[in-house]
């Protein structure tokens, strides 16, 4: 009888350590995520937490400030040697003659930037409305698309059918054209509407990357999910990530919806795991694998933490570095200036076939690996690190992440 009140204590204990662990997790994932269900309990939709209203303002003062933070930098004697240490950064790891002739771009556009009438051109931008227009349809269409959901698992192209906020991009880049004569201004416009449009959109990106670290470490009564909910809603993460071009592709996800989110994440996966085992003789040592997507490692001497799914640029295969703990800033000032390399390509006068190679060249450095850190914030928020979460959301330079 003594050793059944034991057996059946043990059991209760159990159960109860379970239901706590279970329990953290979900407030982990209640901090950003809505798991919002139907009437029979059925899981509807999940939404990320943050403020839907949208402005076109944030990133105009971040970007005209970074300049004029940037051209104030340059008064520094020890300026120049930084710039070349940058060159130097974004010629290594490739071998393409496209680097090179890109390199020398960007380091003249960034030179000529104390050359520019920084709140001349800011002013200059608002004249005949283009911007004011594209915020308007931008934010009508949004409230449309409902940009919070990251996630629907029960619409096979819920995603696909809403692929269409390019549309008021292309808009607003035409309008544009017919309204500015000045080519640096037009540049500088056309810039800004592209990229407001794509750090807008990252937002879901982000989340649903950290939303893969809880799927990929927890089973579904963790989660308080059934497993076809968790099933469905990778398959819904997935397909948002579908080209409105690529009906094929869709159909596929309708036609596989009960395994396509997790073959695509467990195809990436193997990629990842073959990835570390075939360079792992290059660093000094391997710390930790913190989850899908990276790994801490001592490369060079340094503890940093690598990005096993992105390349370093699109002349390089090697893993990027997502964080480098003995320079804390390293990644935030190199992305700061890769944002800031794109702007100053539209103040030179060059072709506009050598602007678009230079640009698409600097956005592959960073763009694609800072949405695969949301994971990372994952990682680093369960294991009750909020400190380096918030670190890297600064590091991502995108001013609509909040949080």
């Amino acid at each position: 009888m003594k050793r059944t009140r034991i057996v059946l204590f043990l059991s209760l204990l159990a159960i109860s350590l379970n239901a706590s662990a279970n329990s953290e997790v979900q407030a982990l994932l209640s901090k950003r995520f809505i798991f919002k269900k139907d009437d029979q309990g059925r899981l509807d939709t999940v939404k990320m937490k943050f403020s839907s209203k949208f402005s076109i303002k944030p990133y105009l003062v971040q970007i005209k400030n970074d300049i004029k933070a940037e051209i104030e930098r340059m008064q520094s004697k020890s300026y120049d040697q930084e710039l070349d240490a940058f060159i130097d950064y974004i010629e290594a790891d490739g071998n393409h003659k496209d680097i090179d002739e890109n390199s020398l771009v960007i380091r003249d556009a960034l030179k000529n930037l104390p050359n520019v009438k920084v709140d001349q051109a800011f002013n200059d931008i608002h004249a005949h409305g283009v911007l004011k227009k594209f915020e308007f349809e931008l934010k009508d269409v949004l409230k449309m698309l409902d940009l919070t959901i990251i996630s629907n698992p029960n619409d096979a192209r819920f995603f696909y059918r809403k692929n269409v906020t390019y549309e008021v991009v292309t808009r607003a880049l035409n309008f544009a054209k017919k309204k500015f004569d000045n080519v640096p201004i037009l540049n500088l416009v056309s810039f800004v509407i592209v990229k407001v449009h794509d750090l807008v959109l990252e937002q879901r990106l982000f989340h649903q990357n950290m939303l893969m670290h809880y799927l990929e470490n927890h089973d579904h009564t963790e989660l308080g999910l059934s497993m076809k909910e968790v099933d469905h809603m990778m398959s819904s993460i997935y397909e948002s990530r579908i080209a409105a071009i690529n009906l094929p592709e869709s159909n596929n996800a309708a036609q596989n919806w009960n395994s396509y989110g997790f073959d695509k994440f467990f195809t990436m996966v193997r990629g990842a795991n073959t990835r570390i085992r075939r360079t792992n003789s290059t660093y000094d040592a391997i710390n930790a694998r913190y989850n899908f997507a990276f790994v801490e490692v001592v490369e060079d001497g340094e503890r940093v933490v690598k990005n096993l799914i992105d390349n370093k640029h699109s002349f390089s295969t090697k893993a990027p570095t997502a964080y480098n703990y003995d320079k804390p800033g390293k990644i935030k000032r190199t992305r700061a200036l890769l944002n800031l390399g794109q702007v100053a390509l539209g103040f030179l006068p060059i072709p506009g076939w050598l602007k678009d190679q230079a640009q698409n060249f600097l956005e592959s450095f960073y763009v694609q690996q800072k949405l695969t850190e949301g994971a990372l914030v994952g990682y680093f928020e369960e294991n009750g690190n909020n400190e380096m979460a918030k670190k890297i959301k600064a590091q991502n330079i995108n001013p609509y992440i909040q949080f």
